[in-house]
């Protein structure tokens, strides 16, 4: 900044004025607590006192009255307004006082010294706005393999009639194969020729095996329900005839396993919505997030290999695919896991109970229950020894 260039023309309410100096003082609001007889103390800093701004106006020339006039009957309304200030910009502020000097030896002229006091702080933002999507959709993912492999059969099907109708087979079966070990049921006939289209109604297929039972935590079902889905990462890994089907599989399982996870997702939003217990604890959706994590960047490894192969632009849109796809999801769960309080250790002094504990930690033993879920290895709820660490949600 230069004052060349960057100071800004002081007003008060639209009422301009020449500005010589401004002073502006700020403190902090502290609490100060002493005990009798001592010379130490615990200071508490709660915060800043309003700024105090001290400016010193000036009008010079014939018409120096006019304004003057009308910056005085400005100070002289009641309530806050706004001031440009010649250097921070805009604030709203109240006036504390002000007082107008005269002098014989500068004529047609005068100075005002005005005190201000911030009425409201311009609001800092500590972090950068980021929008986190409602829903990852899994078509997005499934776009660009599906297109290659739909541009493949269809250039087979000109060259080799033969070699086509294995290719077609070959990705029937495979899909039948998946289907049956899952247990789905096909709803409609699939076009192997609109890869696209069968494959996102496959997905859906997946994701629609995703329930929330009470006798059962929701971390087992989701893990379950993912690893039968990843024992058939390697169904068409033997088919090396066609690397289209082998990166549009990869998508296809990279997709299954996100559709999982958004609907443990919409579960979650659910329950805090109504306000319920959250059937997956913090430590429960950084579990699902690092699998994620994990199989996406798997997939991008793979991609990477890819590169330097026919499938060269198919594998480099599918890279950043991913990516955009594992940012948003660590988005989607790290927006879940602050909406509770940060998770913490703490350490048992005394031999007590787990409602005891609760009592102590939040003075509310109804909490017992959420302890035991954040410590699904502990023994005897109702037996806590000294030097036993559990985790909890921070007071």
């Amino acid at each position: 900044m230069g004052w060349a260039t960057e100071l800004q023309d002081a007003s008060f309410r639209g009422v301009q004025f020449e500005c010589t100096s401004t002073n502006d003082a700020v403190s902090k609001s502290l609490a100060v607590k002493q005990a009798p007889y001592s010379n130490e103390a615990e200071i508490e800093d709660v915060g800043n006192n309003p700024r105090n701004i001290s400016i010193n106006a000036v009008y010079a020339g014939d018409d120096y009255k006019t304004w003057v006039d009308a910056l005085e009957a400005a100070l002289l309304e009641t309530g806050a307004g706004e001031l440009i200030h010649p250097i921070y910009g805009i604030m709203q502020v109240n006036v504390v006082d002000y007082s107008v000097d005269h002098n014989a030896e500068n004529v047609d002229s005068c100075t005002i010294s005005i005190k201000f006091i911030q009425a409201k702080d311009k609001k800092r933002e500590l972090f950068v706005p980021v929008a986190v999507l409602d829903e990852i959709y899994t078509e997005d993912i499934i776009d660009e393999p599906a297109s290659a492999l739909e541009q493949y059969l269809k250039k087979l099907k000109v060259l080799d009639q033969n070699q086509f109708f294995d290719a077609v087979n070959n990705v029937s079966n495979g899909i039948n194969t998946f289907r049956d070990g899952l247990n789905l049921a096909k709803t409609a006939i699939e076009n192997v020729l609109a890869p696209a289209d069968f494959i996102v109604g496959l997905v859906d297929d997946v994701s629609g095996l995703v329930t929330f039972d009470a006798n059962i935590s929701a971390l087992s079902k989701w893990r379950d329900l993912v690893y039968r889905v990843q024992r058939f990462e390697k169904l068409f890994q033997n088919d090396k005839s066609s690397p289209q089907l082998q990166q549009l599989w990869r998508a296809t399982q990279v997709a299954s396993t996100v559709a999982i996870t958004q609907k443990v997702i919409e579960n979650v939003r659910t329950e805090l919505a109504e306000n319920k217990e959250s059937s997956l604890t913090p430590i429960d959706l950084a579990v699902i997030r690092q699998n994620n994590r994990q199989q996406i960047q798997a997939a991008i490894n793979t991609e990477r290999e890819q590169i330097a192969t026919e499938l060269n632009e198919t594998a480099v849109s599918q890279i950043q695919v991913y990516k955009e796809t594992a940012d948003q999801l660590h988005l989607q769960i790290q927006e879940l896991i602050e909406i509770r309080p940060p998770v913490t250790k703490t350490v048992i002094t005394v031999p007590c109970t787990l409602h005891w504990l609760a009592h102590q930690l939040y003075e509310d033993m109804s909490r017992a229950s959420e302890i035991l879920r954040l410590n699904p290895d502990l023994v005897n709820p109702a037996v806590l020894r000294p030097g036993m660490e559990l985790t909890v949600y921070a007071r």
